[in-house]
């Protein structure tokens, strides 16, 4: 019944946060960790003591952020209440207010759902990220590829004529000596800056976008990326030479990287090509 909590229903928060520990361990998202299992943690015990029915949780990626559902069977809208956010009760909504990017309740009132966003990128350091991780929100993605490459000296080549030997057998709209052009580049940036050894084994993902973008992601290991801003801003000058990042912009792409477990994913984010 609405308003109180069965013994057996006690338990369920916790095996949400294993869940959720373990689900974003394995997406490579661990610095979201703590956040997700305290915003989980209060929508499912607003749901036992506000809800009817069954509760149910779905945790997803979109193109950039993390998504918690949570379902109560109830039809009745929640409303924020006046706790403040240290008082022991009441203060479930309000700590989902302050804590989530977003959230909001499904239209048929059963859902309550927050967001929080995963990833930074040039240019919006001071809000939420729009470019998407195709390959941890592999629902979100047409097709997915990935492979490795030896952090060597031919592993910018190798990635580079990999892409374009794999795309040209896919039906993508972008353009795919630009694309091969980019995995280049980020190869060579992986390999040059992440301090592997030679012999090491670098990952790269692909994934198409219902959108028709393309996505290419390397596996950094090293977590920093100074400058980033500063970085995916420059320009060359007169007579000074260009730089991998530049010219993979200069090629359509948006550059965006985010820290994980492993170290960093760096992305570029391709746009389909406009049709003549």
């Amino acid at each position: 019944m609405a308003g109180a909590i069965a013994e057996v229903d006690r338990a369920v928060p916790h095996r949400v946060r294993l869940i959720i520990r373990a689900r974003l361990t394995h997406w490579g998202l661990p610095g979201l960790i703590d956040s997700a299992q305290l915003l989980a943690t209060e929508l499912v015990t607003n749901a036992f003591e506000h809800g009817h029915g069954d509760v149910g949780v779905r945790l997803y990626l979109t193109a950039s952020h993390l998504v918690i559902e949570v379902r109560d069977g109830s039809r009745e809208l929640p409303v924020l209440g006046n706790a403040a956010l240290d008082d022991e009760n009441g203060r479930g909504l309000l700590l989902v207010a302050s804590m989530a990017d977003h959230w909001g309740v499904s239209s048929d009132g059963t859902t309550t759902w927050c967001s929080l966003p995963f990833l930074r990128r040039s240019g919006d350091m001071e809000q939420r990220g729009i470019v998407p991780i195709p390959a941890l929100g592999r629902d979100e993605s047409v097709w997915t590829r990935h492979s490795q490459f030896r952090a060597g000296e031919h592993a910018a080549s190798n990635a580079s004529n990999y892409t374009r030997m794999y795309l040209t057998q896919q039906p993508v709209p972008v353009n795919i000596e630009a694309a091969a052009a980019i995995a280049d580049v980020l190869m060579a940036n992986a390999v040059a800056y992440s301090g592997v050894p030679g012999y090491a084994q670098i990952p790269m993902h692909w994934a198409l976008l219902p959108t028709g973008e393309l996505v290419i992601q390397v596996q950094d290991a090293r977590r920093e990326f100074p400058d980033f801003d500063e970085v995916t801003k420059w320009e060359p000058a007169e007579g000074e030479p260009v730089r991998g990042l530049w010219v993979a912009r200069q090629l359509g792409a948006e550059i965006a990287f985010s820290p994980n477990s492993g170290g960093k994913v760096v992305q570029a984010l391709i746009r389909p090509s406009t049709p003549a």
